[in-house]
């Protein structure tokens, strides 16, 4: 437990998102996927710079099943491609996210 804003806040929960945001690539893809409405998977790999596409998957679902982003699949064209976008809920955490990032980058100037 610990305070934040006047009220106490259990740390356990959030563990599971932690775990799953501090795997890597997961915050360039929640930052990456806000800059766009929509990213095509070999978007994100290509972006990312992501080793292989089965890793990539994987981690897209995990966001997925977090309810941070949602997958839409394209079936009208061939061959079938995916696109991905933010969530409310993916939204709010990249506003978040991005403070984080600016202060990294200030402060790991020499």
């Amino acid at each position: 437990m610990v305070g934040y804003q006047g009220k106490t806040v259990c740390v356990l929960p959030s563990e599971k998102i932690l775990n799953i945001l501090g795997k890597k690539y997961t915050i360039l893809i929640v930052a990456l996927l806000g800059n766009q409405k929509r990213v095509k998977f070999n978007e994100i790999m290509k972006n990312t710079g992501y080793p292989r596409p089965n890793l990539l998957t994987i981690r897209l679902h995990e966001l997925e099943v977090l309810g941070l982003i949602k997958k839409r699949i394209i079936s009208d064209s061939r061959p079938v491609s995916v696109e991905y976008m933010l969530t409310k809920k993916g939204k709010k955490l990249r506003s978040l996210i991005l403070p984080i990032l600016a202060w990294i980058e200030e402060n790991s100037k020499n």
